[in-house]
This record gives C-alpha cells, structure tokens and sequence, in this order.
C-alpha cells in the first residue's frame, strides 16, 4: 500500500510540476524516407543491413495494444505462453528500452513491456545479428523498444489494471507517465503484480535398481514490484545530461508437498513424503547517469551504470520415509539458507562520426568490474537442534573483470551497404570456494581474449525489396550463480550442483534474408555453437543430479517466414512458421559416465492472429502458438501449443480500452519431457494454469503528444543478463 502510495503521490506532484504554463498546440514530428519505407497495416517496416526498425505509424489501429502485443506480430518474433520471448528460435533475448537493458528476468520483462503502451511507443528495433557495438554476449538477439517524449511542457500517461481468474487469481497494476516541464523531462513505469497458483509436478524415473515415481503439488504465491524512472536534462541542442533508475522487488513462497513411491520389481518398497517451504526474497537496483553530445555529423556517448542484486532463500524440508504399510521407518528434517549478492560497475564510452553521406565510423571502449558473494548454509536436525552441515556449508567469492574496444564502419555504394565490425574483450576470472573447515578452492582463476567480427550486407532491389547477408560471433559467458560449486538439496531424490569449471559458449552465426514489400520477410540462418553450455540430468545412486556443463557444440539451421495482410479492410491476418533442425554432439561426463551422443531432430515454431476490427472501436482477436517436439543433449520434449481469445473496446475518446478474453481455452499448456543417458531414463511432466479469464482496464491522461525519445543505454547489458532472477 505504501508503495501504492507513493506512486499516486510522485504522480500528483509531476503533473502539478509540469502543467504550470500556458497550453500549447503540439505537433508530432516524424522523418519518413518514402524510398526506404512502405507502411504494411499498422506498422511502417524499414529493413536495414543490420537491423530491422518497426515504426507505429498508425496510432488508431495501436489503441489497446501494448509493447508485448505489438511484438507478437513482429518479423522472426516468438512469443510462448509464459509470455517469454524468442528470436530466431533462441531464448534469452536481449530486451532494450531506449537502448538500455532493464535487467530483469523473463517474466518482469513480459510485465514492464505490457506497461508500456504502443502509442507511446515509436519504434522497435529488431536485431538478430548484433553489430560490433553491441556486447558480444547473447545468443539470441535485441530487441529496443524506442519511446516517444513530450515536445512541450505537459504531462501525460496511462494507468491499467487487469484481473486474471484461474484456479487462483492474479492482480496487475500498470502505470506509466512522461511530463516536461522546458529543459527537463522525467518519465516512469511502474508494475505491480500478485500471483499464486498450483503447479502439478510429477516425475517417473526408472533405473535397473528400482523405479521411483513421483507426485508433487507446488503452491507459488508471487508478488513483484518493479519501477523505471529517470530526467533528461537538455543543456542545449547539442547536450543532454540523463538519469535513470530501475529496480525490482520480489517475494515468492513456494510450498511443495510431494510423495515419491519406491517399487522394486513391480511391487511396492517404501514412500517417502517431503514438505518443503521455500520463501525467497529478489531485489535488484539499477543506477545509470549518461550524458551525450549530438550534432549534424558527430555522436558522443558516455555512461556510468552501477548494478546491485541481492537474494535470500530459507528453504526447510522435511523428509519423511515409510514402508510399504506406511509405518515411519525414517524421519529427516534440513534447512538451506542462501544469500546471493551481486556489485557491477560498468563505465563505457562510444563515439560516432560521419564521414560523408556514404561513409560512417563508429568508436567505442567499455569496461565492467563484477563481485559476487554466495552463502549457503545447510544445517541439519539432530537432537533437537539445527546442526551445521561442515560436508555443503560453503562461501563463494566471485571476481570478473572485462575490458571491451570496438570499431565499426557503414559504407553506401549505390544499392550496396556495407558494415563491417571487430570488437576485442579480455576477460579476467577468479573465484575462491571456502567451507567451514576453512579447506578454499581457486576455481575459476583464468584470463582469456577473444575478437569478434560482424559483416553486413545488403542490397536494395528496387524500393520496396531488399536481400541481406549477416555474419557475426558471439559468446555466452556462464550465470554468476552457475559457477558456484554449491550443492543444493532440493528434496529426498534430487539435487542441484554448481560448477566452477565452466566456460563461455561461443557462437557463429549467418544469416541471408529476403524482404518483400516490408511486410513479408524470409530468412535462413545457421549457427554452430562450440562449448555448449547444459543442464544435465545425471543418476546418483538414488539422486538425480542437475549439473551445468560444457556439454560438446550444436549447430541449427533455421528458415522462418512471417507476413501480414488484410483478408478485408476490417479483418487482419498474420502468421509466422519457423521450422529448424538441430543437431546436438554431448559429451556426457561425471558420476561414473564418460560417453559421447549425437542428437539430431526436427521442430518447428509457429504463431498466427486474425484481428477483426468492427465498428465503435470493437475487436476481436483469435490467436495460437505451436512448438513441435524436438530432442536436444539427453531432453525431448513434447509438443506444445495454445489457442485464445481476445476482445478489447475503446470508449472515451480512445482513453479508455476496456480488454477481456480466455487464454489457453482447451486447456493444452502441458510441459513433458523426457531424459535419457547411459543410466537414466526419466519422464516429466508439469501443468499449471494456463487456462484463465481475464479483464483489463487501461486509461490514457494528459497531453498525448510527443515526440521521439532519446535513445539511451548504459552499457552492462551483457552483465545483468548473467544474473539468474529465480
């Protein structure tokens, strides 16, 4: 309520603070190159050699849509049913606003970009193959959403509220605002969400010993609390001096109630029943002050960016074991305490010159220091006391230093761009495991180099048809949390193990792609990614152990294809089909095991949405997904998909966009996997709820109209990316 507060307060304040002088009539500005850009139903498409810009052109066919909504409909995104977002078919990707990283997990990512609302929205840049200027981790892509800000003194902004109605309910509050008041302009967002709902969580794991089948009910009750708020100071028309903040608040309570049955040669052995309650707290902060110089021909770009991220779990479980008659033959009570937190400074600096209308260079020097501490302490319950485990308690220590320097040039020759990029990074690495026995560990403690290049090229057929070709390497440095060698006791039969030794995963990707009329795109990719970084699955005597590992390398050949058009003026259709194959080469090592496979197989990712607009701003939108099973390193993984409904009515003037609709209508969100190796043979399965009703309210205040935003980024996007948020 305080935090509730205080918003309503902050918002009260800015508008009396900002609306202080004589209205004036707005304009909206906005540069639109006719020979380079076609508008296709809402969206004006501008493909470029290393990015593809998606500009909102049609404000009135954006209202009730959000960033989120938008992207769903975007060339060569994937949006699931947990609202994670792919690109290409790979996760983890890299989400900018106005340049800069918010540095949040999947699901607060999915919560900011629904805050964000598409009118205030003037660009998405999508960018599959990031350029020398951008950190050289990642996978997958970028995407940067670019906001619009006030031209003139006056405030503005939107406020929703949506309620969800499953098994359990969930409650969002969204809001968000920009106000200028001459010089200054300060501009937030701010979500608040509450959540819990039941997971069904059952495991079948069969060895030559005995099989273990398990059933698992896990009650999560979620809360978050996220805010982005920051000024822009403008000095002149050349100097611009910014402040930004983000942060997160999280507390989840999990309680997991499971019973596992023991059967030896089809017959009953034991049970073993496990209560385990596992509250968590997340906070991260974020603090970025920039400043930069702009004129016909120059761009100067500084950042100073100050992270800090901070956990703690206390997880007590009880353990107990039956026989076959259910009579107590075995009692066993733990707890695991861990703390987690994270210090990262980056300073970085970028300069752009243009040399002629042809020809441009791009400088720039990044360096990022990193210190992570990890506690873990495990007691046990002996004798009426909680005893120190001396065999896990342990500190983990973590230090990382990366120095970057990069240069990049763009270079027009008719219909032929070019762009051509080298970027250095010298990584240096230690990290020192203590137990209680004061017996350290110096592992990791290494320094390497690497250079990445990048190549573009495109070729402009006629105006509204281009044809493109990407190169680029990237690298995939391990989570901070997996490099500690913890061992983590979930329940009875499974465990979690932490591995120093990793290394960073290193990708090589190309693209070639085809864009027709800025509304079909066709594009083929392959990439070979060296040291692949796993979740193994692991038989441990009578555990499964879950280690990361440097399980071998894979390659992937991807082909997608998306288009929109209007079937009629007033019903839309849009569909996007990615079928890939993948191949896997698994070096499957440790606990007994020193074996190799290769996996090999098809899926395919799919999205369509039909979107009828009827009169009085009323439409319909029917919508699904698809995932087609595929098998990776030990996993294979069944097919998924969703099918719903969404109506949505703008009243009001368009201020007000009452939202309504069923996700998941038949009910069909069912996770299960299989797992296999020299020893394991273990089935999955988790459904949670997926089906639900919903109704939404957004409302727009204040002066709507503004102007393109400056585009900002603070440099330690590849660092917070390494955070584990859960």
């Amino acid at each position: 309520m305080m935090k509730i507060f205080f918003l309503i307060v902050a918002l009260g304040f800015c508008k009396w603070l900002f609306c202080q002088t004589e209205k004036k009539q707005d304009t909206l500005i906005s540069k639109t190159n006719t020979d380079v850009m076609v508008t296709a139903n809402r969206l004006s498409v501008k493909v470029l050699p290393d990015k593809m810009v998606i500009a909102i052109t049609d404000l009135k066919a954006a209202v009730s849509q959000n960033a989120l909504d938008l992207l769903r409909t975007s060339p060569g995104i994937m949006v699931d049913g947990n609202e994670h977002i792919q690109m290409g078919g790979k996760d983890k990707v890299q989400i900018l606003i106005d340049g800069r990283n918010m540095q949040l997990s999947d699901d607060d990512a999915a919560q900011l970009l629904k805050s964000i609302d598409a009118e205030n929205i003037k660009e998405i840049e999508l960018i599959s193959n990031p350029s020398a200027i951008y950190d050289a981790s990642g996978k997958a892509g970028i995407i940067n959403i670019k906001l619009k800000k006030s031209i003139v003194n006056g405030f503005n902004g939107t406020a929703g509220i949506k309620y969800q109605q499953s098994v359990h309910n969930r409650k969002t509050l969204t809001g968000s605002f920009n106000a200028r008041k001459d010089k200054l302009n300060f501009f937030g967002n701010i979500s608040i969400q509450g959540n819990e709902q039941n997971t069904i969580a059952n495991t079948e794991r069969y060895t030559t010993d005995k099989d273990y089948l398990q059933k698992s009910i896990e009650n999560d009750q979620y809360h978050s609390f996220l805010v982005r708020t920051g000024a822009d100071y403008y000095i002149n028309k050349k100097n611009t001096l910014g402040f930004l903040y983000s942060g997160t608040a999280t507390t989840s309570d999990m309680f997991d109630d499971n019973v596992t049955l023991l059967t030896k040669q089809n017959q009953a052995d034991t049970m073993v029943f496990t209560k385990s309650i596992a509250p968590t707290k997340l906070s991260r902060n974020n603090y970025n002050l920039n400043y930069s110089y702009q004129n016909t021909n120059e761009t100067f770009i500084a950042d100073a960016n100050y992270t800090t991220y901070s956990s703690g779990l206390n997880n007590t479980v009880a353990i107990t074991t039956t026989d076959a008659f259910q009579k107590d033959i075995n009692n066993n009570s733990f707890q695991n305490n861990a703390s987690v937190m994270i210090d990262i400074i980056t300073l970085k600096a970028d300069y752009r010159k243009k040399m002629n209308a042809h020809f441009v260079t791009e400088y720039g020097i990044k360096t990022t220091a990193t210190n992570t501490k990890n506690n873990l302490d495990v007691l046990q319950w002996q004798q009426q006391n909680w005893i120190s485990d001396t065999n896990q308690t342990n500190r983990f220590n973590f230090t990382e230093k990366v120095t970057a320097t990069y240069t990049n040039i763009t270079e027009a020759i008719g219909k032929l761009t070019f762009i051509a990029g080298l970027r250095f990074e010298y990584s240096n690495v230690k990290g020192v495991s203590t137990d209680l026995k004061n017996n350290t560990t110096n592992k990791p403690d290494t320094a390497y180099a690497n250079l990445f290049p990048s190549l573009f090229i495109q070729y402009q057929l006629n105006p509204k048809t281009q044809i493109g070709f990407s190169y680029g390497k990237r690298i995939d440095r391990p989570t901070y949390q997996d490099q500690n060698p913890f061992v983590y006791t979930l329940d009875a039969f499974n465990r979690e193990v932490g591995n120093p030794y990793l290394l960073p995963q290193i990708t090589n990707n190309v693209e070639l792609q085809y864009t027709y009329n800025y509304s079909t795109n066709i594009k083929a990719s392959y990439s070979h990614t060296q040291q692949y970084i796993e979740q193994l699955t692991y038989q441990d005597g009578k555990n499964t152990v879950l280690i990361p590992q440097n399980a071998g390398y894979k390659q992937m050949i991807n082909l997608s294809i998306s288009t929109g058009f209007n079937v009629k003026k007033w019903w839309n259709f849009y569909v996007y089909a990615e079928p890939f194959w993948q191949q896997y080469h698994t070096i499957i090592k440790g606990f007994q095991l020193n074996t190799t496979s290769i996996n090999e197989s098809v899926g395919f990712n799919g999205y369509l949405s039909n979107t009828f607009s009827l009169n009085n701003d009323f439409k319909i939108e029917l919508s699904g997904w698809f995932n087609y099973q595929n098998t990776t390193t030990i996993y294979t993984a069944k097919p998924i998909g969703s099918l719903n409904i969404n109506t949505s009515k703008a009243v009001l003037k368009n201020k007000l966009v009452i939202s309504t609709g069923i996700k998941d209508i038949f009910n069909t969100q069912k996770w299960q996997q299989t797992a296999v190796n020299t020893n394991l043979n273990m089935h999955t399965y988790r459904k949670w709820e997926s089906r639900n009703i919903y109704v939404g309210i957004t409302y727009k205040f204040g002066n709507n109209k503004i102007k393109d935003a400056r585009e900002r980024n603070n440099g330690n996007e590849a660092e917070e990316n390494r955070i584990k948020s859960k």
